[in-house]
């Protein structure tokens, strides 16, 4: 069985991850904040990087499994950005959590822009 991702359905995935990032903040160097997590807060109230917030709007954790969409996620993005990988983006000197929050909220306009009717 073959499944394929629509464009509406990363769009939407960008959007709650823009969500989650706003509301349990954004972190550099991995998925989740490995300090918040070792004082007890679960994985998904943890600060995330972005593809941390994909994975916990996919799957309900900052854990990176690989599935379809989290991959068409993923590469949306990385369309969009002058880094090697979306992963180097989020610990590149000045990439935020403003700067992800607009990346996130930038990529999903574009996506439906170009999937609206002509």
């Amino acid at each position: 069985m073959t499944t394929t991702t629509t464009v509406t359905e990363i769009a939407d995935v960008l959007d709650q991850a823009r969500a989650h990032i706003v509301r349990v903040g954004f972190c550099k160097k991995y998925l989740y904040s490995t300090p918040q997590a070792r004082n007890g807060l679960p994985l998904d109230r943890c600060e995330v990087d972005l593809i941390g917030a994909i994975n916990v709007v996919v799957h309900g954790t900052p854990l990176h499994p690989v599935t379809p969409l989290t991959t068409a996620v993923e590469k949306a993005i990385e369309a969009r950005i002058e880094a090697p990988s979306l992963a180097t983006w989020c610990d590149y000197k000045g990439n935020g959590k403003q700067q992800a929050l607009d990346l996130l909220r930038e990529t999903a306009d574009r996506l439906r822009r170009t999937e609206a009717p002509a």
